[in-house]
């Protein structure tokens, strides 16, 4: 891998979890229509977030957002649907996708990458499946730090590899919980054989933005033991934090191109999951190993055309958009932070990305707060789906527009409020 460093000196950087002194941007058109968003405009939409559960319930579980897309990424798909160019990927347009892929790692990262290092596919998913099935040990554990994005700990299930949980550090850094690679645990399972790290960065569910000084640490472990590490970077363009940048793994002088495979999509970014075209990025050793494996031209051939124009306007001309999606997301994660904070039985980990917000409920004495929280009207993702470790706590969506954001806080607090008062 080239010796890049994407991203700011970190002896220079704001503390992480501190918050920035950014004042608020007028509003625009963008912001007033998504300020202008409500449940019932939403329950109308229809999307899977909202119209999973009947009723008065506020989607916020599942990561989508309610913000729409770019008008460029809109625009090139109703031009598509007006010509009717819905057929097959002409390799003229994945060749697009894929140069733009690594234009936008260099432009936007640091990471030099060249467009034969990148290979197109339906999503990040089924990315990690192709490398646990063709670029492990057969039987070797899959290393997957918790809290953990759901499928990562069961896909190597599928496989027949063990998935082998590592629990998080948890310490305190600017008034906000901080979470940590158990580096040492980590280090405990490649000595004994594990064949593979999935590493999430941005990391969902808690919204950490690892270090160069994290990153270089995980790099050395993957050399000493010759275990690959799989990085899935798909929340890469959704930093919120001022004065952190995301620093792609494979971007690191200290990572081993050999073992290092890169997963990532406009997806989460740019709002459009359902449009299955994704990136695998990859050199030296590992891009051979790729390339020689069947399943890679067979996954690259299920990548959807109207996905890679859409990754293609975004890359080339969303960026605007991405921007101002960022601030109106900082701005509901500090509204969401700022009426939680002091509230009994509560405690919200502050995202440096991502749009998740990690809440801690245990003082609520609750084993499934999601539950509880459901029948008061927001709907949350479990604790205990991200991690054997991590009952008790909840993950909530924050991109959704301001008001519904608000009403979303008003009914948590509410709900932990009296369950707090029915504990005395």
């Amino acid at each position: 891998m080239p010796d890049l460093s994407a991203g700011p000196d970190p002896a220079t950087s704001p503390a992480p979890g501190a918050r920035g002194a950014t004042a608020p941007l007028p509003p625009t058109g963008l912001t007033r229509a998504f300020d202008a968003l409500t449940p019932q405009i939403m329950r109308e939409r229809g999307s899977l977030k909202w119209s999973h559960y009947p009723g008065d319930v506020i989607g916020a579980w599942v990561a989508e957002m309610d913000l729409g897309t770019a008008p460029a990424v809109a625009e090139v798909l109703q031009r598509a649907v007006a010509e009717g160019t819905l057929g097959y990927m002409p390799s003229g347009l994945a060749r697009q996708a894929r140069e733009e892929t690594a234009r936008y790692q260099g432009r936007a990262f640091g990471w030099q990458v060249g467009v034969e290092e990148v290979s197109l596919l339906p999503d990040v998913l089924s990315a990690l499946g192709a490398v646990i099935a063709h670029h492990t040990r057969a039987g070797s554990a899959v290393i997957v730090p918790t809290p953990a994005y759901m499928p990562f700990l069961s896909i190597p299930g599928r496989y027949g590899r063990e998935c082998l949980q590592v629990p998080a550090l948890v310490g305190r850094e600017g008034g906000s919980p901080r979470w940590e690679l158990d580096l040492e645990a980590i280090e405990a399972a490649m000595a004994a054989g594990a064949g593979l790290l999935v590493l999430c960065n941005p990391w969902n569910p808690v919204g950490r933005v690892l270090s160069a000084g994290e990153l270089d640490a995980v790099a050395a472990l993957s050399q000493r033991y010759g275990v690959p590490v799989f990085a899935d970077e798909i929340h890469g363009p959704l930093i919120l934090e001022p004065g952190l940048a995301h620093i792609p793994y494979a971007s690191r002088p200290t990572a081993d191109a050999d073992l290092t495979f890169t997963a990532t999509a406009v997806s989460k970014g740019w709002n459009i999951p359902g449009l299955k075209c994704a990136q695998l990025i990859a050199s030296g050793g590992a891009r051979r190993a790729w390339e020689a494996e069947p399943l890679s031209a067979a996954l690259s051939e299920q990548a959807a055309a109207l996905g890679a124009m859409a990754a293609v306007a975004a890359l080339r001309e969303g960026q605007g958009w991405l921007e101002e999606v960022r601030s109106y997301l900082r701005a509901n994660r500090d509204l969401v932070h700022e009426a939680l904070a002091g509230v009994e039985g509560l405690e919200v980990t502050v995202p440096e990305g991502t749009y998740l917000a990690w809440l801690d409920c245990r003082g609520l004495g609750l084993e499934e707060p999601g539950e509880y929280f459901l029948r008061h009207g927001v709907a949350m993702n479990e604790g205990a789906a991200f991690g054997r470790d991590w009952s008790g706590f909840c993950r909530l969506n924050l991109a959704t527009g301001r008001t519904i954001e608000a009403e979303t806080v008003r009914r948590i607090v509410q709900a932990a409020r009296a369950r707090a008062a029915a504990q005395r």
